[in-house]
């Protein structure tokens, strides 16, 4: 068994926790870091790596969007 861990925006848990589900990976939220995003661990066998891997892109796609958003809101200031 492998092991991975996510921390993901509390503003995005519910997409991730959707992908997350929809790949039919088990996982455990585990706690918070001190920047507030939820942390949660991904246990997974050696053939779902590609789907862990998958995961982690869709995890990166969200961060981008809250940036981009965060630029959007500091432009309209």
């Amino acid at each position: 068994m492998r092991k991975a861990e996510f921390a993901v925006p509390s503003e995005v848990m519910a997409e991730f926790a959707g992908e997350m589900s929809g790949r039919g990976l088990d996982n455990t939220v585990t706690g918070t870091n001190e920047d507030g995003e939820i942390l949660v661990e991904v246990i997974y066998e050696k053939e779902e790596s590609e789907s862990v891997d998958e995961l982690e892109t869709f995890l990166d796609e969200l961060r981008e969007q809250i940036d981009e958003e965060d630029d959007e809101e500091e432009d309209e200031k």
